[in-house]
């Protein structure tokens, strides 16, 4: 049962009457609507739009733009009763909203009708027309939008893909599009939003919000009254691109609702968060902090919010009623003590019911009237349901796994299971999202994000199908990766690097390389900011799924190594070594939870020339690093002992000719000049029998490196220097090793 109150001046309460000042039954008008249950209310400034349970939408209140989405009689602009908009009866409607003077809603096929005011292109559909009846916005038609939010003039959309989009009015940056221009008459994609798995959409007066599944909020647009809940050191008044609300980020937020300068937050446990403008009282408590404040006069578990203009609605789990804020009826001009005191109230829904009726509560706020949709025993699943859950994006469950593997090739289901796996393997968002982890009391900063475990699980149940992890694979190679996050500054966005390894290890040989490289080309090209929070997540890693990534690399350069020789200038390969290191890095810093020797490449000493490697290197030093060959003696870390050990002796062998060369020149130039003799290319080492290993400490501990190059020479004191002039060198390193 429906019920509404307030100042329905304008028809928007569609009771027929001006006004209620108390919750009254509503029913939208039998003969027009069939009596059908509302499941779902969208309030404007002056109309209102109900959703029925069958699809159809219904709409009151104010047409001066033709934000009813339908034409009256002539001489009218006021309907005081919710009619059907005839121009969308075609279509099964799932979801609307309303900003001052337009409206949206979105069909059963994810196409999104726009109609009312659009002076700031809030309609979406290139123009700055108004409108009268509803048109489909074109530039969305490509993609399957389930969500949308309405400020005052600019909309946000959330499609199936995980993608966001926004249009309409952007002077206080409200549309998140890191830019100042006035409008945007199309909609535009925010990008800095991009491979984050979000859960919900909002908008406010000129504000706006995003959540994530995760919990994170999201949010940009005009601050003057700290409605954006940023840190008050760093904070302005206009914020053009999304910022992560500290302050929120670990009370589990799982619902946002946005006021024309207020916000409130539903969390987990129940409770609610307020800021922003409070000048009526609608944050509902006393603090004077600017931040998000918890209402603390409610000690009930809330299970629904909505902010109207001025005013905050909390429904509770047992059935109460809360409001704060100015009322609809009250003058604007009224003191904000007044408000607080008069507009501060309580009423039991149970009282309005036969006992045990009540099932479940939804709440809509608008700019002055409000409504309140009960769910009685004898309501339909679905219409309590659809107010319960929002419309989310696209993620792998339990249920679609089984639909999957059980669909026959060649089937209509097979057809309908590409579909779906196209969309979520493409989708960063969305794949995210299919593996998140339950959020544990540790900070965010601090965990992993995604549940490896299951992921690793679920993606080689898939990958035993062929058609499956062929549509997997290639979904992956031609829109995944293209589509993953570069410079992003919210971590979030970043879960996915985790998960691609995942992927990739559980196709077939032959898709392997190919993957790799695309994911070593996506790494290496993060910029820095991001390639830190990476490399954060990586020291976080457990053991053996930090160890998969090493392999995982390390199979695709063992693969690739027949080209060395061939195509030395080929640098596609470059990027995994690139990544290795990075690994190698984190992995030192992070306490080396790998041996070093988990890195190293043991195939490279019988694939490649290893002097001919060292030399191309040495040959490299001074050319341009976009000109230089494939030289494995940039990541020494991927070779082993033996390697490393046959390297360093043909390497003082080199440095040993060089410098008796040096010698011989020398000697050759002091005696032309008459000169002193050039100092020899020998190193001595003088040493004690008996104090042999403290000896050697410590004359090596006050030599210079640069003798440390030259040939070696060791001399007993007190004894004949040894034949050939290189002393007991044989004798030396038996007494020493």
């Amino acid at each position: 049962m429906l019920f509404g109150w307030g100042d329905g001046s304008y028809g928007q309460l569609g009771s027929g009457e001006e006004g209620a000042s108390q919750p009254v039954p509503l029913r939208c008008n039998p003969p027009a609507v069939g009596g059908q249950e509302v499941a779902l209310v969208a309030c404007g400034e002056r109309h209102t739009l109900l959703l029925l349970a069958d699809g159809s939408l219904a709409s009151c209140g104010d047409n001066a733009q033709g934000q009813l989405g339908r034409k009256l009689p002539a001489g009218r602009q006021r309907c005081y009763l919710a009619e059907p908009i005839q121009a969308l009866e075609a279509q099964t409607i799932i979801y609307v909203s309303c900003g001052k003077e337009h409206s949206l809603a979105i069909s059963s096929q994810g196409k999104v009708f726009s109609w009312g005011a659009g002076g700031f292109g809030q309609l979406g559909t290139g123009t700055l027309k108004d409108s009268s009846t509803p048109e489909k916005i074109d530039s969305l038609s490509m993609y399957n939008v389930i969500q949308v939010a309405c400020g005052h003039y600019h909309s946000i959309a959330l499609t199936k893909d995980g993608r966001i989009f926004s249009w309409g009015q952007n002077s206080h940056g409200q549309l998140g599009l890191g830019k100042k221009i006035p409008s945007q008459s199309k909609p535009c994609n925010i990008s800095s939003l991009a491979g984050i798995p979000l859960a919900q959409v909002a908008a406010g007066g000129a504000h706006s919000f995003v959540l994530s599944h995760s919990g994170v909020a999201y949010g940009w647009g005009r601050n003057n009254a700290h409605q954006l809940g940023l840190n008050q050191k760093t904070s302005k008044e206009q914020i053009f691109k999304p910022y992560s609300v500290g302050a929120l980020r670990n009370l589990e937020v799982t619902y946002i609702s946005c006021g024309d300068e207020h916000t409130a937050v539903l969390t987990k446990s129940g409770s609610v968060f307020t800021f922003g403008d409070d000048n009526a009282g609608q944050l509902g408590h006393n603090s004077s902090k600017t931040g998000p404040q918890k209402i603390d006069e409610i000690d009930d578990r809330v299970s629904h919010i909505s902010c109207g203009s001025y005013h905050t609605l909390c429904v509770s789990a047992s059935g109460l009623l809360w409001s704060f804020g100015r009322g609809p009826l009250q003058d604007k001009e009224s003191s904000a003590s007044e408000s607080r005191q008069e507009e501060r109230n309580c009423v039991d829904l149970n009282a309005l019911l036969a006992p045990n009726e009540l099932l479940g509560v939804q709440v809509f706020a608008g700019a002055y009237v409000n409504f309140v949709n009960i769910f009685q025993a004898s309501a339909s699943a679905n219409a309590a349901t659809s107010l319960e859950v929002l419309p989310r994006i696209s993620q792998l469950d339990r249920g679609l796994i089984e639909k999957w593997k059980s669909a026959e090739i060649g089937s209509e289901a097979q057809q309908n299971a590409i579909r779906e796996i196209k969309e979520i393997f493409s989708s960063p968002s969305c794949l995210t999202a299919s593996f998140l982890q339950t959020r544990s009391d540790v900070s965010m900063d601090c965990y992993i994000p995604v549940n490896l475990q299951e992921a690793r699980e679920v993606l080689k149940e898939l990958a035993t199908t062929d058609w499956i992890a062929q549509q997997i694979c290639s979904s992956l190679l031609d829109h995944l990766f293209p589509a993953l996050p570069r410079s992003s500054p919210h971590q979030e966005a970043f879960a996915i690097f985790l998960l691609i390894p995942e992927c990739c290890v559980v196709q077939g040989a032959h898709e392997i390389p190919s993957l790799v490289l695309q994911f070593a080309e996506a790494v290496t090209g993060l910029s820095k900011g991001s390639s830190k929070i990476l490399e954060k997540y990586w020291s976080l890693l457990p053991g053996p799924f930090f160890e998969q990534i090493v392999q995982m690399l390390k199979t695709c350069v063992s693969a690739m190594l027949p080209c060395y020789n061939h195509f030395p200038k080929d640098k596609t390969w470059i990027g995994t070594l690139e990544v290795l290191k990075k690994l190698y890095k984190v992995n030192m810093k992070a306490e080396c939870q790998l041996q070093t020797s988990t890195f190293c490449i043991d195939e490279i000493a019988q694939k490649i020339n290893l002097i001919g490697d060292l030399q191309r290197w040495k040959l490299q030093e001074n050319i341009p690093e976009e000109e230089k060959l494939i030289c494995f003696c940039h990541f020494p870390f991927v070779y082993n002992v033996a390697i490393k050990r046959e390297i360093l002796y043909y390497m003082s062998c080199v440095l040993q000719e060089y410098f008796e060369k040096k010698a011989y020149y020398e000697l050759w130039d002091s005696r032309l000049r008459k000169s002193d003799l050039p100092e020899y290319p020998i190193f001595t080492l003088k040493v004690r029998r008996h104090f042999l290993i403290e000896d050697t400490w410590h004359k090596l501990s006050i030599t210079e490196d640069i003798y440390l190059k030259k040939y070696l020479q060791v001399q007993f004191e007190k004894e004949m220097v040894g034949y050939g002039g290189t002393g007991y060198l044989v004798e030396f390193f038996s007494e020493v090793f």
